[in-house]
């Protein structure tokens, strides 16, 4: 049987992208925050296409490899949303349209100029009607899937159904970790081959579910952490592994930049690359996100991503 789509669970949203000309840290030097009530003066405001599942399913297909968004929308995602997707070659026949609600998931974000983030996230409609994977015409074909930030019981629904179809899966908690209790926790991380988050959301997830790292890293075969300009830490049994990002360049817009960085990652996974090999893909991939203003906007192909992999990491 050859497997090789990559199913994405997710959001599917259109974004609010605020930029603050400034550093978030030196504004809370300055100006002491007291219970969270601050206000910046923004340069920018815009509208952009967004949500995890689209955003990682773009990068994989900048790779050449086929991927399903499985995901929910509200009704404005018909306006233009769709058009854009398909224009680009992302199928959108698993992006359930709740003609109930007029909105779509949205991310309302606001950037400083050294690439902090603070973050609103609406979860957008009811995902009841959405596809359990095993469901979807293409189950047999599917060789990975990654499950998004989602509400923890559809979460534990996907995850359930993808271990019963012996389809492996990552386990990408992101912006809603802190929804999830212990119980969740431990059975996803029973249920999940590979593990990935930011630093912050690491440590929500030991709080939450009672671990430590080390009681993590032994229930999943690849945690990886993710740590911005810092790069990644890679920990699979008892190897461990930092990959510096790329440091450098231009920074235009963070957005979007963990799930182009998961694009690149899964691709090195469903090729069989090694674990460094992968990091390295997932941080090129991040890098051209990173020099692109708003999401689903960077192009690239393999060759190029390969080229700049041995550019900036060598070969090995």
């Amino acid at each position: 049987m050859n497997r090789e789509i990559i199913l994405v669970a997710g959001s599917t949203a259109i974004d609010q992208t605020g930029h603050y000309a400034g550093d978030f840290e030196e504004y809370q030097a300055r100006y002491p925050i007291n219970a969270l009530n601050l206000s910046f003066q923004l340069t920018e405001m815009h509208t952009s296409f967004g949500g995890c599942a689209p955003n990682i399913a773009w990068g994989l297909c900048q790779l050449g490899v086929k991927a399903l968004p499985l995901s929910s929308a509200g009704r404005n995602f018909e306006d233009r949303y769709s058009a854009h997707l398909r224009a680009n070659n992302i199928e959108t026949k698993y992006i359930a349209i709740d003609e109930n609600s007029e909105n779509s998931a949205s991310c309302v974000m606001v950037n400083d100029s050294v690439g902090n983030q603070i973050i609103g996230f609406y979860p957008g409609p009811d995902s009841s009607k959405r596809k359990l994977p095993s469901e979807i015409t293409e189950i047999d074909s599917i060789a990975l899937a990654i499950l998004g930030p989602e509400v923890p019981t559809l979460c534990l629904r996907q995850a359930r159904d993808l271990a019963r179809t012996d389809v492996p899966f990552v386990f990408d908690p992101g912006q809603v970790v802190g929804d999830y209790k212990r119980n969740d926790i431990l059975e996803l991380l029973s249920l999940a081959d590979y593990l990935i988050l930011n630093n912050h959301e690491f440590g929500v997830l030991q709080t939450n579910g009672e671990l430590s790292a080390e009681d993590i890293y032994s229930k999943v075969s690849e945690v990886v952490v993710t740590n911005g300009a810092e790069g990644v830490d890679l920990v699979s049994g008892t190897k461990t592994l930092h990959v510096q990002a790329v440091n450098g360049i231009e920074i235009i817009d963070v957005t979007g930049c963990g799930d182009a960085f998961r694009a690149g990652y899964l691709y090195g996974v469903i090729n069989q690359f090694d674990t460094r090999t992968r990091a390295e893909l997932g941080c090129i991939m991040a890098m051209l996100n990173l020099q692109t203003p708003h999401t689903q906007n960077y192009r690239t192909d393999l060759k190029q991503v390969m080229e700049l992999k041995e550019h900036y990491y060598g070969q090995h």
